[in-house]
């Protein structure tokens, strides 16, 4: 007997404040209803895997949703109710399948930015969609794991139902969370020919600064994080057609880091569309809006660690094994280590 769609009515929505990855434990829900049909434009959430659905929220304005700093945050706040739908059911939209362009990055690099510049230029992107996070886990990125495909199948059902609920005329850019650098193979489709992709990244004693103030993260992880990133992009760069745009040049001159941008993405994105974007806090309303999340103690002793471990002989043979043009350097680099 084939499995049925439900609705679910949305008592409250928790972790309305927190960065956490979106999962089915992010509202309390009322009893379910079975429904002969979706309305179209409801945007997917997150998957289901216990029960092998897929959890979609209808009845959001499309421009808000491209405008959101996060939208796995946006979705969560605004939740009314949840459609949740076998994945064996497909697709919800019958528009024709777009691929969208994915912008990786290992966070803290000004990513959340560019995804404002893009929306102040008329181009149709998305922040974080959670779904691609819980897919690149590492529990589910495993290629040795039997229900992969399964699940990895629903996630593009799931891509297009997002691009079609955003109403893309042209491929979208979806930028998503640091974790998905774990697997950049769930994000290609041979295929459909070469794909573009985006690398946004920040020179690593920059990022390690801010990662350290932000976040409590250990010297190995931090550095491990990062080199996710390179071997990332090492990927991408060999199977994609990959721009990398980079933090410092960003604010450097924006003018032509998004000119550049914007003939790779087939458009123009206007200066008067970087400034609007740089007016405000691209993480305004959100855990990570500037100010807000308090500075970790003891980040300091952490930071010259974590340099140490960097530049250590290790990382630095890896780095130079990867065969990719050289990100992580900046020009505040060397005199930051003199003085550590």
């Amino acid at each position: 007997m084939a499995r049925r769609v439900l609705d679910f009515p949305v008592l409250k929505a928790l972790n309305t404040n927190r960065i956490s990855i979106a999962s089915l434990a992010d509202f309390v829900r009322g009893r379910a209803a079975p429904v002969a049909a979706v309305a179209s434009g409801a945007f997917p959430y997150c998957l289901d895997f216990l029960r092998a659905r897929a959890l979609y929220v209808p009845d959001i304005e499309a421009r808000a949703v491209q405008g959101a700093p996060f939208y796995y945050l946006h979705l969560r706040r605004k939740a009314r109710s949840l459609v949740s739908v076998p994945i064996e059911f497909g697709t919800l939209s019958t528009a024709q399948e777009m691929r969208p362009v994915f912008l990786f990055s290992p966070g803290r690099c000004g990513s959340t930015l560019l995804s404002r510049i893009l929306f102040e230029a008329g181009v149709v992107s998305v922040s974080e969609p959670d779904f691609y996070t819980q897919m690149s886990s590492v529990f589910w990125s495993n290629a040795a794991n039997p229900l992969r495909a399964r699940f990895h199948k629903a996630m593009w059902n799931m891509t297009g139902d997002l691009v079609a609920a955003l109403g893309a005329r042209h491929a979208p850019v979806i930028k998503l969370r640091a974790e998905c650098c774990r697997a950049p193979e769930l994000f290609l489709q041979p295929s459909t020919g070469r794909q573009r992709t985006l690398v946004m990244f920040r020179s690593f004693e920059s990022w390690a600064r801010s990662t350290g103030r932000a976040f409590r993260a250990h010297p190995g992880k931090a550095v491990r994080k990062y080199m996710r990133s390179l071997e990332c992009y090492a990927f991408l760069a060999k199977h994609s057609d990959c721009h990398v745009v980079r933090y410092e040049a960003l604010h450097r001159d924006p003018a032509s880091e998004c000119a550049a941008l914007g003939r790779f993405l087939g458009t123009s994105i206007p200066p008067d569309a970087v400034a609007r974007a740089t007016a405000r806090d691209s993480q305004e309303d959100t855990p990570l809006e500037r100010d807000v999340r308090p500075v970790k103690p003891g980040w300091e002793t952490r930071l010259a660690a974590t340099l140490h471990l960097w530049h250590s002989p290790r990382f630095t043979a890896a780095r130079g094994r990867l065969g990719v043009p050289n990100v992580w350097s900046g020009d505040r680099e060397k005199s930051l280590r003199t003085m550590l």
